[in-house]
């Protein structure tokens, strides 16, 4: 998957609820950030309430203005915008979802409106990583907005990894009690 972040592609993982879908993502969030210099990360979680107002204003809040118009992460960094359960905020009476909106018109003109001023803002070094459950929230994501996205299918984990995974949960934190008993 780094391979198609480094080049500009954006993920879209899409699977049921507990399949890891933001462990993945978080896991390659960090290892992005503290191994090279390169990127930055920010995530936002959706929900029913997520509207564009809301959703712009915290990706606003991670960058800069540089020369003109043109906003972007500080310094030379990229910014990696992990957006969890893409497709939750509610359908309006147009059923349309404002956020997802806001997102299309960034990754379709690169831009979107300042709110106070009603002018342009250029938004450059950003990139969207998203995860979505499809059997939660609106059912239905803009194809506008999917065509940008890279799509991977992840699968509920069998029953061997499942032990794994809860097994090493349960002995971290049972190791916190040796000895006291």
């Amino acid at each position: 998957m780094k391979k198609y972040i480094s080049v500009n592609h954006s993920p879209l993982l899409v699977g049921n609820a507990g399949c890891g879908k933001t462990q993945i993502i978080k896991g390659l969030l960090n290892e992005m950030t503290s191994t090279t210099d390169d990127y930055l990360q920010q995530i936002i979680n959706f929900n029913f309430y997520t509207d564009s107002a809301l959703l712009q204003q915290q990706l606003e809040s991670q960058l800069e203005k540089k020369a003109g118009r043109t906003y972007a992460p500080l310094g030379k960094y990229k910014m990696l915008q992990f957006i969890d359960d893409l497709n939750m905020p509610m359908l309006d009476k147009y059923d349309t979802q404002s956020a997802i909106s806001l997102l299309r018109q960034h990754k379709d003109y690169e831009h979107w409106f300042d709110r106070t001023k009603l002018t342009l803002k250029d938004i450059k070094n950003t990139m969207y990583i998203c995860a979505m459950n499809p059997t939660a929230g609106s059912f239905f994501v803009n194809p506008r907005l999917q065509r940008w996205f890279w799509i991977l299918a992840i699968p509920f984990p069998e029953q061997g990894s499942l032990n794994t995974i809860y097994s090493t949960f349960l002995n971290k934190h049972f190791s916190k009690f040796k000895g006291t008993i």
